[in-house]
């Protein structure tokens, strides 16, 4: 089911730059065409279902992939998915825009494309959920923009380093070990970072140290080890 983000992404890039929304263009049902012709595809979750589309679309065609991170959260409480609040609190949990990561693994391959470019939008959001008796005790009906916070855009594999923090002051070669001490997240994303910037040739593999791969930046932005 579509919720309220995704439909308030899609008229802002639809209708509300002039284009269209709900284009149907090679059998696909496109999200919208702005006002210059551009195709835009709004994706909240994982980024591999793309592939496939992407894959007839971008010999021909320039295509945007619009990609909300939640940055802030709302929980906001209801007995019924139109009913009115019963209660609203601020969720501790505050993602960060490393987190695509996570997402970005199906289309590591894909990023390179002179026709692709990913606009990473961190959000805040209401997270409306219904109670029910079944764990963890509610469901989540639907999610609202509440605020645009910012606007990255990734056009080619270098800017994927953008996502991470203070990326030019990493020394290398560094491993995944050490990803995941800078990016303040478990292993396994920082495995899913290191693949990404492998696969996009964002970053290189020159050895390894002990079990772990070692990588180089090839935008040239990483501090060399002494």
């Amino acid at each position: 089911m579509e919720t309220s983000l995704h439909r308030a992404l899609k008229d802002q890039y639809g209708s509300g730059s002039g284009g269209r929304s709900e284009v149907t263009l090679k059998g696909f049902r496109i999200d919208a065409v702005d006002g210059a012709g551009l195709l835009v595809e709004i994706q909240s979750g994982p980024l591999g279902p793309l592939r496939a589309k992407l894959g007839r679309l971008l010999p021909e065609h320039r295509v945007r992939v619009v990609k909300p991170v939640v940055l802030e959260r709302r929980v906001v409480t209801r007995a019924r998915t139109d009913g009115p609040n019963l209660s609203a609190r601020r969720s501790p949990k505050r993602g960060a825009v490393v987190d695509l990561f996570e997402d970005l693994v199906g289309l590591a391959r894909t990023l390179p494309d002179p026709n692709l470019d990913i606009e990473v939008l961190p959000v805040s959001i209401d997270e409306i959920r219904v109670s029910r008796r079944r764990r963890p005790g509610y469901r989540i009906v639907d999610r609202h923009l509440v605020e645009i916070l910012g606007k990255l855009s990734i056009e080619r594999p270098a800017d994927l380093w953008k996502l991470l923090p203070q990326s030019h002051d990493w020394v290398e070669p560094f491993t995944t070990a050490d990803i995941a001490r800078r990016i303040d997240r478990p292993l396994w994303l920082a495995q899913r970072v290191a693949y990404c910037l492998r696969l996009s040739e964002a970053a290189q593999v020159v050895g390894k140290r002990g079990n772990h791969r070692l990588y180089v930046n090839l935008s040239g932005t990483v501090r060399k080890t002494a």
